[in-house]
């Protein structure tokens, strides 16, 4: 990260409780390299903080008129999450400080002045195992300030940058995956971007760099520092906030161009997500605890969306989702958008002529992390198909991860030909998925676009979902089903249909490739989004 005037690295790949036994089963390998094995006790288990070395404190080591680099790195495998802990303590022992550095990266950690001493851990969630190559923490002999702009200047061609909530990184390749698909076809373009993931770290920054694709995380002040340092052609957002906005308007690039892509959770009232607490008073309790924030974050969407004091367009990914949420949900009429769908990849996803026999294996590939994937309609529409006379000629392969997983799967788990998969794919692995099946059951309760439902179609399945949101405006019967709202019944018959209909399903397959690449292809969405990027 920084020129070498490093003082002294510190390795922690040793000292490591060999078995913790709490509420996770974690195992230590004796190994030249740190090799740890976790298992969740509790399925609900929080995640857990491992200790280097029983929670050693080392001691009078730290100077905050130096720069600390903590570098975390390795490989993981199944469902298991692991970030570096940095604790700081003053001199009464007092915890002060902690920050988590995610895999992959590297942090440039800004003790406060009080901080003496530190311990480093290990935060774990999921279960799997994990081998670690670095652990390590770093001092330079460079002041603290220098550092940060050798960080923020040293990808001086990267002239745009995106300000968003989340990024995919080594250890979570899931996280706004389509901002990062936006980010490699811009480049592909010759637009250069870099990536700013808003937390609150209270002034460490991290840095890693995901396939080609710099990012900076931290939080709002290191945000006004890079803005100040380094000028930006334009800035872009994704799942736009106060925070985001009110660092980039306090720094030098107050009056910088901006492109504010919205998404839908960001300008949408808290109870049209009704279906993720309506059984679950505890999950109503907190909807209602957040109904305030909620109200707030609308009440600056909507002085957003009419002011005339600054330089910015906002890009809406349907028009239903602008007309009948946004404007509606806000009180407001949008002044300054354009409408463009997100991309879908239809190189990635390329479509390959099916067979009549690829209509009998069906696909699913969900988050569990919230009802509104609607994975129990799923699940209701398999019961509702088990009793009639071709269930065992089909064959169904459930992929996604989430806390609802195995409460949901749990009525289907042991039927023959229902396959469990209780992980994610990458977005390659997805694309050779949709060579081998034929159908893409994906109900939905809420949806802006269905992105993963135009990925499948470019593949050339044939989409068996909701009429709900926006999914009308990117699928019709010629090339797919829309079963009414909460209707799994309309979901198994139109599976039905398609095993007593093979040449429907060869014509719909076909007409939703070319519906895809009409409507959504990544040259047509992406010659779009540059337009309004370079104008």
């Amino acid at each position: 990260m920084l020129k070498d005037d490093s003082i002294e690295s510190i390795q922690f790949l040793d000292k490591w409780p060999k078995q913790t036994n709490t509420t996770y089963k974690v195992l230590v390998a004796d190994s030249p390299v740190l090799k740890m094995k976790a298992q969740q006790i509790n399925k609900d288990a929080l995640p857990i903080i491992i200790y280097y070395d029983n929670k050693k404190v080392f001691k009078d080591k730290i100077n905050t008129n130096r720069t600390y680099v903590a570098k975390l790195d390795g490989e993981t495998n199944n469902s298991l999450q692991i970030q570096q802990v940095i604790v700081g303590y003053d001199k009464n022992n007092k915890q002060v400080f902690s920050v988590y550095n995610p895999l992959g990266s590297e942090m440039i950690v800004n003790f406060p002045e009080t901080t003496v001493s530190y311990s480093v851990g290990v935060r774990l969630s999921g279960d799997g195992e994990v081998t670690i190559s670095e652990f390590s923490l770093t001092t330079y002999n460079t002041a603290i300030a220098d550092s940060k702009k050798e960080l923020f200047t040293k990808n001086p061609e990267r002239d745009y940058l995106i300000i968003t909530n989340v990024y995919p990184e080594k250890n979570n390749y899931y996280q706004n995956m389509f901002i990062h698909r936006r980010a490699l076809s811009y480049l592909e373009k010759g637009i250069n971007v870099e990536i700013y993931r808003l937390n609150t770290s209270p002034g460490s920054i991290a840095s890693y760099t995901f396939e080609g694709i710099p990012v900076f995380i931290s939080g709002e002040d290191e945000l006004v520092n890079l803005l100040n340092v380094k000028p930006y052609k334009k800035i872009f957002f994704h799942f736009i906030n106060e925070r985001m906005y009110g660092a980039v308007r306090k720094s030098q690039a107050k009056q910088t161009p901006k492109l504010v892509w919205v998404h839908g959770y960001e300008t949408t009232k808290w109870y049209r997500r009704w279906f993720n607490f309506y059984q679950n008073t505890k999950s109503l309790r907190s909807a209602l605890n957040q109904a305030d924030g909620n109200q707030k974050q609308l009440d600056f969407m909507r002085k957003l969306y009419t002011t005339d004091d600054d330089d910015i367009k906002f890009i809406f990914v349907s028009n239903w989702y602008k007309e009948k949420i946004a404007e509606k949900d806000t009180n407001s009429i949008v002044k300054n958008y354009k409408v463009i769908h997100n991309v879908i990849d239809d190189e990635l996803f390329n479509y390959v002529e099916k067979t009549a026999e690829q209509r009998k294996r069906i696909l699913t590939i969900r988050p569990f992390a919230s009802r509104t994937y609607a994975n129990d309609l799923t699940v209701k529409a398999i019961l509702a198909l088990k009793d009639r006379p071709f269930f065992n000629d089909l064959d169904f392969d459930i992929y996604g991860q989430g806390p609802l997983f195995d409460e949901v799967v749990e009525p289907i788990r042991n039927i023959p030909n229902v396959h469990l998969h209780n992980y994610f794919l990458s977005q390659e692995q997805i694309a050779e998925q949709h060579k081998t099946h034929g159908i893409f059951l994906c109900p939905s309760r809420m949806d802006s676009q269905g992105v993963s439902l135009g990925e499948a179609m470019s593949s050339g399945l044939v989409p068996v979902t909701n009429g709900i949101c926006a999914i009308p405006e990117f699928i019709d019967e010629s090339c797919g089903f829309l079963a009414s709202n909460e209707d799994y019944i309309g979901l198994a018959n139109a599976i039905e249909h398609l095993y007593h209909n093979p040449e429907d399903f060869l014509t719909k397959s076909n007409r939703a490739a070319n519906r895809v690449r009409h409507q959504c292809s990544k040259n047509k969405m992406i010659r779009s989004e540059l337009n309004e990027i370079i104008s």
